[in-house]
């Protein structure tokens, strides 16, 4: 016999569905949606067999109890229950002692002590009741043990056998879903579980409560888990916990990011069929190529970043341009074990071969490992524009060290002046300045490759750039990507380019003045 149930979502969870079946539960939706500020319920009917909710409408009449069969082998529905003295959604009140980091109620106490309260609660799989389990048990403040657990019943009870708190749940026909047939809700004990952590955050408990913030921020580090759970969830977990949870969500969303390295055959044929693995990777792709010669200008930044994922040594080399828009455009990217010489040589010789013309190129950089000696031994007739902002640091830490704090600061002015000027008679005036308060700072500065960072010496046209602020923003967004599996960071880049020739057809129709 089929029956319709009324049942609604958790606004701080969609997955998670409530079963409404008496007053009580009704209440508890509305506090629960108050204290997330939402005035919309998502409310769904769904049929469902009458023995899941036969054994709850008998405890509200006052029939006798049944015998508990907990402990059996039969999987049939019901057990011994005893309601909670309080509703679910008035149990807030016990929970004022468990403070996040600001002070407030932390958010799991304010929407978790609900979702485990009465028999006929279907969940979509055993994996998300058992989930449900670990929250209810951390916003209670108690721990609690399994005393069946297998493909189609779960029984659990408080970790302390004096305390009466028991649930036992089956599987709804052929699954996946699990209902709860049986429920002792009243447990008094929770002293010895303090807010400093609870022995139900495993790693993935962990991975499950960041693994959306982990989508919407790649970059997201474990100090920064540990603060957001602290504050959402009232516990303390340990740095190597939430590490070691990041790793497990990581996984989870992309994939395992060792193996992905076996994924790039499926991009190129270059593997050496003895060794089965490869040495460094290059990709650019076709409307890069292009979208570089019609779109940018002769201008390129190059800069590498390291890959800290999941213990794989290796590196990013990217080379990026700006468009009419100064807006960062991607041109190649480049996978190796390490920034040396050699591998700075392969990539620019690959990305030699890509260019679709012959037109001069000014290249800026940070003179990585070996980037210095590679650009004129590839493009011997195009110019190398160093990164100002690197050679005031070495500044600062080869000559005006030694000088006080004033004599330091004019100093540096006087150099900002050098790379800044753009006349002959301007560089010669600023270098005489420079002598005169300091032969070795002259010194220093011929000595130094003045002509690759002066607008005044550089010998081609580098359109007034002379710190790699767009080079921060190359980092930050291969940093991103580095979070990623390797299939993902080119997926993510053809997605981006993507999302861009989107927004340069938006604008190829002609502006009219309304």
């Amino acid at each position: 016999m089929q029956e319709n149930m009324l049942k609604y979502l958790l606004p701080m969870d969609t997955h998670i569905e409530q079963v409404l079946l008496d007053d009580g539960d009704v209440q508890a939706m509305f506090d629960i949606h108050k204290c997330q500020g939402t005035s919309f319920i998502n409310l769904q009917v769904q049929q469902l067999d009458t023995r899941c909710l036969s054994t709850h409408a008998s405890r509200q009449s006052g029939d006798p109890q049944p015998l508990d069969r907990s402990t059996s082998n039969t999987h049939g529905a019901s057990m011994e229950t005893t309601e909670p003295s309080h509703l679910p959604g008035s149990s807030l009140e016990l929970y004022d002692g468990r403070k996040g980091a600001e002070g407030v109620v932390p958010v799991l106490t304010q929407y978790s002590v609900g979702r485990i309260h009465s028999i006929g609660q279907v969940f979509r799989s055993k994996e998300l009741l058992q989930m449900e389990l670990t929250n209810y048990a951390i916003a209670r403040g108690f721990n609690w043990k399994y005393l069946k657990n297998d493909s189609v019943r779960l029984t659990v009870r408080c970790n302390h056998a004096i305390y009466p708190w028991r649930l036992h749940a089956s599987v709804v026909r052929e699954g996946p879903q699990f209902a709860i047939k049986s429920l002792n809700n009243i447990h008094s004990c929770g002293c010895d579980i303090m807010s400093d952590g609870h022995p139900q955050t495993s790693k993935k408990w962990v991975a499950n409560a960041v693994k959306g913030k982990l989508v919407d921020k790649p970059t997201y580090r474990a100090s920064e888990m540990m603060r957001d759970i602290r504050r959402d969830y009232g516990i303390s977990i340990p740095y190597h916990q939430a590490w070691w949870g990041k790793e497990v969500a990581v996984s989870s969303l992309y994939g395992d990011f060792r193996t992905s390295y076996h994924m790039l055959n499926w991009y190129s044929k270059q593997v050496d069929p003895e060794t089965q693995r490869f040495k460094r990777f290059f990709i650019c792709f076709q409307a890069s190529a292009y979208g570089f010669e019609v779109g940018c200008r002769p201008m390129l930044f190059l800069d590498g970043t390291h890959i800290k994922q999941h213990k794989v040594q290796g590196v990013i080399l990217a080379a990026s341009a700006l468009n009419g828009n100064n807006e960062l455009f991607t041109v190649a990217y480049f996978i190796a074990d390490s920034e040396t010489y050699d591998n700075w040589v392969w990539f620019l010789q690959n990305l030699k071969k890509t260019l679709l013309s012959d037109r001069r190129i000014a290249f800026l950089s940070d003179r990585g490992k070996g980037l210095k000696e590679a650009i004129p031994d590839i493009f011997p007739n195009d110019h190398h524009g160093y990164c100002f902002q690197h050679i005031m640091q070495n500044f600062n830490d080869q000559c005006a060290e030694k000088y006080a704090a004033p004599f330091k600061k004019l100093l540096r002015k006087i150099l900002q002046c050098i790379a800044y000027v753009v006349t002959k008679q301007e560089y010669q005036d600023t270098m005489m300045a420079m002598e005169l308060n300091s032969t070795d700072a002259k010194e220093w500065v011929l000595q130094n490759d003045v002509d690759h960072w002066s607008h005044a010496r550089f010998p081609g046209q580098r359109f007034a750039f002379l710190n790699t602020q767009a080079i921060c923003s190359i980092t930050f967004y291969h940093l991103r990507l580095a979070s990623y599996t390797l299939i993902w960071q080119s997926h993510s880049t053809i997605e981006y380019m993507m999302r861009e020739v989107y927004q340069y057809y938006r604008w190829l129709t002609k502006l009219e003045c309304k």
